[in-house]
């Protein structure tokens, strides 16, 4: 499975459609808490991947604050990949 496929299928599992962003944070049925970098960070790590990920400050007002999370990553054949999400706290 391509790293890139791992990635977006966690990223998906923050996606809270009734406000239409991405959270940093997620709860599952079981009511289990998750955050989108350490999940990430999990399964890169479990499959050996190099990588490197970090939040970056976004924007910020009294109603409306934003991060960055920022996934970068060495492929098999060594290529240099990077995703970038942007995170809504509202």
């Amino acid at each position: 499975m391509m790293i890139r496929k791992i990635i977006e299928e966690i990223i998906e599992k923050y996606y809270r459609e009734i406000d239409e962003y991405y959270s940093r944070y997620r709860e599952d049925e079981d009511g289990n808490d998750f955050e989108m970098d350490e999940e990430i960070k999990s399964a890169l790590e479990e499959k050996g991947i190099q990588f490197k990920i970090g939040f970056e400050d976004g924007f910020s007002s009294c109603a409306y604050d934003n991060d960055f999370l920022a996934i970068a990553w060495i492929e098999a054949d060594g290529t240099l990949e990077l995703t970038t999400v942007l995170l809504e706290i509202k």
